[in-house]
């Protein structure tokens, strides 16, 4: 089972390499406590979220969009979004993906033409 600990002294780009490693076809979106997208991935993780006292994050491969979305922002006090990319264009996971575990979302996202992010963007992270 893949899983994956969310902490402070993380840079966005590490996390989302480890990320991506398990879950190949889709990445993450960070926002800062006050909702702005487009993050740095050189900044930690501690810069950007909102509780700067949380503790850490653990998630595993099957857990539920929602559940994972929901915890985070809990945790840390600000949101993330997973996304994909389909034919060059960036998508985030909609309403009808809550329900799915991390794995299934992925499995998802390959089944429908979604590029392996690593490889369609390796000076990303």
């Amino acid at each position: 089972m893949a899983e994956i600990k969310f902490t402070g002294n993380k840079t966005l780009k590490s996390i989302n390499k480890e990320w991506c490693a398990k879950f190949p076809h889709t990445y993450l979106g960070f926002f800062s406590e006050d909702g702005k997208a487009g993050m740095s991935w050189e900044n930690t993780h501690a810069s950007i979220r909102g509780k700067k006292d949380a503790d850490e994050l653990l998630i595993t491969s099957q857990m539920k969009v929602s559940t994972f979305e929901s915890r985070y922002q809990a945790a840390f006090g600000c949101k993330v979004d997973i996304k994909f990319q389909k034919n060059g264009k960036l998508f985030n996971s909609s309403k009808e993906h809550n329900e799915m575990t991390l794995s299934e979302l992925n499995a998802w996202a390959k089944e429908n033409g979604a590029s392996n992010i690593r490889e369609e963007n390796p000076d990303w992270f």
